[in-house]
């Protein structure tokens, strides 16, 4: 499928919490945290809300692709931390943006919704109405963040990034040449933050319905870390491997393989599945931790800025999150 990444841009928030800050809050150390994580910093935010954030991101990735906002047809922010239920994420930024003239909706697929959401942009490309899709993921995930709880808050970070996607010129190598996504809800169980509810007043003399996963007071993330493991290893691998024999390549003619940012442990046990040089695996984890479905492409980010990422390269997008959800994309960039 034709599609051609032709700017990218982030936001990072400007507060940066350490391992060390986290130490005073619980029962964990420096040591501890990067032998286990291999994260060292991760951002928070300081109020900003998660459409700011993927407004700043979307507004530098417009940028690069010199567009201006009326000529966006398409926007989709993937996120699981939305400000509110309704509007979508997706209007807030349109609005902010003034692009007037594409229609917008949100994608909740976790930490894989980029790669959801790159495939979906690449499908709705095929019609040649479409022009420029814009993808922005957005994740605010401090605000469903237990800090009491150190298996889980030692994790997580904020931040956004953006990417904007565009029908390549006709005698153009950029494409995406597969996608391998799938779901295993089976074992939702293991990956959980709830909804913010209210009762309604007619349910007084009624039984409650009981909460699908175990009785819970909060809506902070809670996490079966054994469980994610050994799905997250699994299914980097496996759907890497399929995905690149759909796209009729070799992991060898790969450049890169950016996975989704969770643990040190797992991109480099999937990496050893593989039989990958570790060079070509991507990992940002030691500044900005597991930021959900904005890991991926804050790495491209990084990537196309700083020249290390370049036309031509061939790239492995790979991902899984709560849903579960996974999914693996071979791109030429």
């Amino acid at each position: 499928m034709k599609l051609k990444i032709t700017g990218t841009g982030r936001y990072l928030p400007e507060l940066i919490l350490t391992n060390e800050m986290l130490s005073q809050q619980v029962d964990t150390s420096d040591e501890w945290i990067v032998s286990r994580t291999g994260i060292s910093e991760r951002r928070l935010t300081q109020g900003e809300p998660t459409w700011y954030m993927a407004v700043q991101a979307a507004r530098k990735a417009i940028e690069a692709a010199s567009l201006q906002p009326s000529e966006l047809d398409i926007i989709l922010v993937t996120t699981c931390t939305p400000d509110y239920f309704v509007p979508a994420t997706a209007c807030i930024v349109q609005a902010e943006l003034g692009a007037s003239n594409a229609f917008c909706f949100d994608v909740n697929a976790a930490c894989t919704g980029f790669i959801y959401a790159l495939d979906m942009a690449a499908r709705y490309l095929q019609d040649e109405q479409i022009r420029h899709v814009l993808i922005v993921s957005s994740e605010n995930l401090s605000k469903i963040t237990d800090y009491s709880d150190r298996g889980t808050c030692i994790l997580f970070g904020d931040g956004a990034s953006a990417v904007v996607c565009s029908r390549p010129e006709p005698d153009g190598q950029s494409a995406l040449l597969s996608t391998r996504l799938g779901s295993e809800g089976d074992s939702a169980h293991v990956l959980v933050s709830r909804a913010l509810s209210i009762q309604h007043p007619f349910l007084k003399d009624r039984p409650v319905w009981p909460d699908r996963f175990g009785a819970c007071d909060n809506q902070a993330i809670q996490m079966d870390g054994q469980e994610v493991f050994k799905f997250a290893v699994r299914v980097l691998a496996d759907s890497v491997i399929e995905a690149v024999e759909k796209a009729q390549v070799e992991l060898s003619d790969l450049s890169y393989i950016i996975p989704h940012q969770a643990n040190s442990r797992i991109v480099d046990a999937a990496a050893r599945r593989l039989d990958v040089d570790h060079e070509k695996v991507i990992s940002k984890l030691a500044s900005y931790g597991n930021t959900s479905s904005a890991s991926i492409p804050i790495c491209l980010d990084e990537m196309v800025r700083s020249g290390q990422l370049k036309r031509g390269d061939t790239i492995a997008l790979c991902g899984f999150g709560g849903g579960l959800t996974f999914g693996a994309a071979i791109l030429t960039y």
